[in-house]
């Protein structure tokens, strides 16, 4: 009951960016560090993904190294493939609209040493994927996630960054926007479980945590830092509120093994999604 709450509590939370011109793209260079592959599934996400992925590359900039921008097509409708090739991004086609299935296979087509899983309506900032590196090379982290805030008035940048991340801390949870781990790791444990439709990264922390348990290697949170930033959209709360999110939502409190494997259960974050 206590994970179905944590579950509950994060996906109260989140919400998407308004549309903006679309920036230019930033190229990365090179350097001497670990590969990382950064997957961001999406569906539909023309009006959000080239913020994303413009933030993605200006961070690889910050990065120094070699970073693979790997876009999974979850079936759009829009020109969300063709806005991720011209910035110089892989695209993946996953034709079931399912996000643990586009996840899976963002990651099959990758090759860095480690993976970032980062929502398309999300944007990074400063010097993240260095933090990712230094953690996992350190020898004593299998993966985590990172404190995220969203993009909305103080007041929810506040509730999100003091209250929900800490709270969701206490139980070392981690939210969807931005996750990591290393890439060997990951096709151990299989991947994200393709039964769920909704909060399949939370199951993958488990097993990842358990895996990690064999090699002591812990699961970590990066927490706030001014050196870097997550911010992700509040789309869904802007366009919904609260009170429907939480109604909408509360049935996944009950049965969530049976419920989450149910497509139909979780038609608010596939169906309503298609409307943004």
């Amino acid at each position: 009951m206590a994970h179905a709450q944590d579950i509950l509590s994060y996906l109260l939370t989140l919400g998407n960016h308004t549309g903006a011109p679309r920036p230019e793209p930033v190229r990365p260079r090179r350097a001497n560090k670990p590969s990382i592959s950064v997957v961001i599934p999406a569906y539909n996400e023309a009006a959000y993904i080239p913020k994303t992925l413009s933030s993605l590359f200006k961070a690889t900039n910050d990065y120094g190294s070699g970073v693979e921008a790997i876009v999974v097509d979850n079936n759009s409708t829009d020109d969300t493939a063709e806005i991720a090739r011209s910035f110089g991004a892989t695209v993946v086609f996953e034709p079931i609209n399912q996000i643990a299935r586009a996840r899976n296979a963002g990651a099959r087509a990758a090759s860095g040493e480690y993976l970032v899983f980062l929502d398309a309506d999300t944007v990074i900032e400063g010097n993240i994927l260095d933090k990712v590196a230094a953690t996992l090379s350190s020898g004593r982290v299998i993966g985590g996630g990172a404190w995220a805030e969203p993009d909305s008035d103080w007041l929810g940048r506040f509730v999100f960054k003091y209250l929900i991340n800490r709270g969701l801390a206490l139980k070392n949870v981690t939210v969807g926007p931005f996750l990591y781990c290393e890439r060997e790791a990951f096709q151990k444990v299989g991947g994200f479980d393709e039964a769920l439709y909704a909060a399949e990264e939370f199951s993958l922390a488990r097993r990842l945590k358990r895996e990690g348990r064999k090699s002591n290697k812990q699961w970590k949170i990066i927490r706030y830092d001014k050196r870097h930033r997550v911010v992700t959209s509040a789309r869904k709360f802007r366009r919904f509120g609260g009170l429907e999110m939480a109604v909408q939502n509360a049935h996944l409190i009950w049965k969530p093994n049976q419920k989450l494997r149910e497509k139909n259960q979780c038609w608010f974050w596939y169906d309503a999604r298609k409307k943004d």
